[in-house]
């Protein structure tokens, strides 16, 4: 095992099952099927362990980051799907847009995602 597998599961897992809450990542489906008998696409949920913290102050200057944005530390752990921008994040009963994804990563090695969200 290397260095950032061990830094995956030995701080940063367990920092945000401590801390974090669990939500859920709402994947957009695309429609299926052939163009004249397709299938409409749905929804599919995928839990997640998140933590929600907040920009820093330099960060928000009204353009990329606006005042009401916040900034998601997501756990890899169990997710087997990468989100994406046509995603969002649920937590409790409030649907976050995501704006921007950083996944904090070393080679393969996916530690966590830092997801840029907006309500």
């Amino acid at each position: 095992m290397g260095f950032y597998e061990r830094m995956r599961d030995n701080v940063a897992e367990p920092n945000l099952l401590k801390f974090g809450t669990t939500g859920y990542l709402s994947l957009n489906v695309a429609a299926t099927g052939k163009p004249w008998d397709s299938q409409l696409g749905g929804e599919t949920q995928v839990p997640i362990i998140c933590m929600r913290t907040t920009f820093k102050k330099a960060d928000n200057n009204g353009t990329l980051v606006e005042m009401n944005d916040v900034l998601f530390l997501v756990s890899t752990e169990g997710v087997s799907i990468d989100p994406a921008l046509a995603d969002r994040i649920v937590v409790g009963s409030v649907a976050h847009q995501i704006i921007r994804i950083d996944p904090l990563q070393n080679a393969d090695t996916v530690v966590l995602w830092k997801v840029h969200a907006r309500k």
